[in-house]
């Protein structure tokens, strides 16, 4: 599909997903452009590999030769000039999983869905196959190591292996030949009208794949089973523990939630090759993904961890696995909700999820996509409040700057400290390392 073009402008360049298509396309030796409302180390690799990257977004951004415009569904369609300068000179103008679904056509797809675990599972598979000679290209939603720091793995063969997103349905985009199901739970109440809604989406996924393709799903998870019942092609189901699966991986990530990826990357492998004992020296590399339970640094004794759960099963699972690979460090979690809407609607659900935590902020809430409405049913405080009522020390940081003073009075040697959350919360780690 790339190479039908000679120069593609992508309008927020430097988000997770988007960037790895601007990758793709300077790989196939197009001109490519891209805007995004503020600069960030995607844009700042971009532009070193060659892309013409703009801060702030302006009808002229395009340029006069674009032939194509790719954009991201965070951007108002209504509002962005980019968007509706294209749409006024007749370029065409698909969202990212449009396009990166025009891709899929002419490839053997893999796509890796769930509520969680998606971009882990996704590079872990990737890495897989290509220790085993598979040569995959692989588009994942954050930066791996082992991929030159990069979103995105290109390859030669006919292998794709994809990162599909629930929200808006987006994935059904994709063209899948397999797809690797890891868990089924309602998220993205924004959207989603409830949780048929949500299971219903993931149905119309599995129902793309074909008769010769496959379905790699965790028989643990109800709604997995669910929709496993709309496969055509061969059921693999993966129960948990894992070592009913295979012998025991010897994993460098932490997590029960990691053996089970690693697992069900490991069987979807096989469903390409039967190199088994490299499939499993792949695994066995992957060393994790940028914003995964990530160190940072350490600093006068302090450890520091980011990481990108925001759900509240995804907080849970992660500082349980923090909980047991520091188990004499005490543990500080900094929280920063994502939405307000996700906020109210799973409200009961975070108040229980940070048991393993021995202290917790919540510095404020990242708004995305929320409304008045949304703004007006919750706040941090409340949020605060709700957690208190199950755990002994849960605080509200009021900001970023009150927060980080926190962590500067109250973080002793042989501490830990984790980030969390989908905004930009991330940045109280950085800048408590960088303090002197």
């Amino acid at each position: 599909m790339l190479d039908n073009f000679r120069h593609i402008h992508f309008i927020g360049i430097g988000g997770s997903g988007i960037s790895a298509l601007a990758y793709l396309a300077m790989f196939h030796g197009l001109k490519v452009s891209g805007s995004d409302i503020a600069p960030n180390p995607t844009t700042e690799n971009l532009k070193k590999s060659g892309a013409r990257i703009y801060i702030g977004h302006n009808k002229q951004n395009p340029g006069e030769l674009c032939e194509l415009v790719v954009y991201s569904e965070a951007i108002d369609k209504k509002k962005n000039p980019e968007y509706m300068e294209a749409s006024r000179r007749g370029i065409p103008a698909l969202s990212y999983f449009e396009a990166l679904g025009r891709i899929s056509e002419h490839k053997k797809t893999i796509v890796v869905a769930g509520t969680h675990g998606k971009t882990t599972t996704t590079a872990m598979l990737g890495l897989a196959l290509i220790e085993a000679k598979a040569d995959p290209t692989v588009v994942v939603g954050s930066q791996v190591a082992a991929f030159e720091s990069r979103n995105l793995r290109t390859g030669h063969s006919e292998w794709l292996v994809a990162e599909g997103c629930e929200y808006r349905r987006s994935f059904l985009h994709l063209h899948p030949f397999g797809v690797v199901l890891l868990n089924c739970e309602l998220e993205h109440v924004d959207y989603y009208k409830d949780e048929e809604d949500y299971v219903a989406a993931y149905k119309e996924l599995v129902a793309k794949i074909p008769e010769d393709g496959f379905l790699v799903y965790n028989e643990n998870d109800k709604n997995c089973q669910t929709v496993s019942n709309d496969c055509k092609g061969e059921k693999i189901s993966v129960p948990f523990p894992v070592s009913k699966v295979s012998e025991k991986l010897k994993l460098k990530v932490a997590g029960e939630f990691n053996e089970l990826n690693a697992n069900m990357a490991l069987i979807a492998a096989m469903r390409v090759t039967m190199r088994t004992d490299l499939i499993r020296q792949g695994l066995e590399k992957f060393s994790g993904t940028a914003r995964r339970m990530e160190v940072k640094g350490e600093l006068n004794g302090v450890l520091v961890v980011d990481d990108y759960g925001h759900h509240p099963t995804e907080i849970r699972v992660t500082l349980k696995a923090l909980r047991q690979t520091y188990d004499d460090r005490r543990l500080i979690c900094v929280f920063q909700p994502h939405q307000y809407s996700r906020t109210y609607e799973l409200l009961d659900q975070f108040a229980h999820a940070f048991a393993d935590a021995d202290m917790v902020i919540i510095p404020n809430i990242f708004e995305a996509r929320d409304t008045d409405e949304d703004k007006a049913r919750i706040s941090a405080e409340k949020l605060v409040q709700a957690i208190s009522e199950n755990h002994p020390d849960c605080r509200w940081g009021e900001n970023f700057e009150k927060t980080l003073q926190i962590l500067t009075n109250e973080a002793k040697k042989g501490d830990l400290i984790v980030t969390m959350g989908a905004g930009d919360v991330y940045k109280i780690g950085e800048n408590y390392l960088a303090t002197i």
